[in-house]
């Protein structure tokens, strides 16, 4: 008789990925965590846990015209920024 053992993987959190920074900013301000930001050929990439799966929907919404507070966008702005260059600096 033959014993198999099997492993099971934790379950994946799901994930949503934007370059764009003006939608990881929007996405930032509406409750979404950063899960970490990738570098590679001049470019980031956000990722964002999304366990609830509507980052689809929050990122439409960005492109029909959705609002947040101006200095909520503005901070979250300035912490892409800031988390872009730190995975450029690390990727070097």
């Amino acid at each position: 008789m033959k014993n198999t053992t099997t492993r099971s993987l934790p379950p994946q959190i799901p994930q949503s990925r934007t370059t764009r920074l003006d939608v990881a900013a929007f996405l930032l301000v509406r409750g979404f965590q950063i899960a970490r930001v990738e570098f590679e050929a001049n470019a980031a990439t956000f990722v964002f846990e999304d366990p609830e799966r509507r980052a689809d929907a929050t990122i439409r919404e960005f492109y029909n015209g959705g609002q947040v507070a101006a200095s909520e966008y503005a901070g979250a702005q300035k912490r892409t920024r800031d988390l872009m260059w730190e995975a450029k600096r690390k990727a070097s």
